[in-house]
């Protein structure tokens, strides 16, 4: 696990219930279970519940296990759960970005169960043993999600461990991604070109690089998530 968490959150336009509160004028922090007020306090704990999540489920998970719309929300309330009333459960409030608007909360349930059946169910993990199909399945499962963006916080982290697990599966190490202030960019702008409809070709490079790196040095360390999709 990288211990240098990253200096703010990306601001979302939102309104309504707890998802849209923060705990400071400034828009950091989002309201928490646990009082947290300080940005890198809680940062520091949501890392912590990611690797405690890696470690509980490359325990549990089997080779056969199916990537499921079940498993993603399981991923989320168990990184999160500690720490927010709404981890695991799909978002409530509209969110956007400059140059990117996610579906409205409404159409998640529809958007995941096309996701799982659609997208997921095309890629188990007997299907990705060549390194191409790896690539190619990955970037197209983390395009797809990143592009419904179901959660308030924490989509990146999910679909990223979520996408460790088919790499466990198919016996290859951990992706490690280049998680410098460049690669973070070049990861955010990825999933902005899956958004738009224009494919799945930069995620595919990141994810082939981030392989390449693991297979050089493989390591049971979960990494940060790049920007605060």
């Amino acid at each position: 696990m990288v211990n240098q968490p990253h200096p703010r959150r990306d601001r979302y336009d939102v309104s309504g219930n707890v998802e849209a509160q923060f705990v400071d004028a400034g828009e950091t922090v989002l309201v928490n279970l646990v009082g947290i007020t300080d940005l890198t306090e809680l940062q520091v704990r949501e890392e912590e519940g990611l690797a405690a999540t890696y470690g509980r489920l490359l325990r549990t998970v089997r080779v056969d296990t199916p990537m499921t719309g079940a498993l993603i929300r399981d991923i989320h309330a168990s990184i999160f759960g500690d720490l927010f009333a709404w981890a695991g459960r799909w978002r409530t409030v509209q969110i956007s970005k400059p140059g990117a608007i996610w579906p409205p909360p409404h159409y998640l349930d529809e958007a995941m169960q096309s996701f799982e059946s659609d997208v997921l169910m095309k890629y188990p993990a007997k299907s990705l043993t060549m390194e191409d199909a790896f690539c190619a399945g990955l970037a197209e499962i983390q395009g797809e999600f990143l592009a419904i963006h179901p959660f308030r916080e924490g989509n990146a982290r999910t679909i990223k461990l979520l996408t460790d697990l088919l790499a466990a599966q198919t016996g290859r190490p951990l992706l490690a991604y280049d998680t410098s202030e460049s690669g973070c960019h070049e990861y955010i702008e990825a999933a902005r070109t899956a958004l738009i409809g224009q494919g799945y070709a930069p995620l595919e490079t990141i994810i082939r690089q981030a392989l390449h790196q693991a297979l050089q040095n493989p390591s049971p360390a979960t990494e940060p998530e790049c920007g605060s999709a």
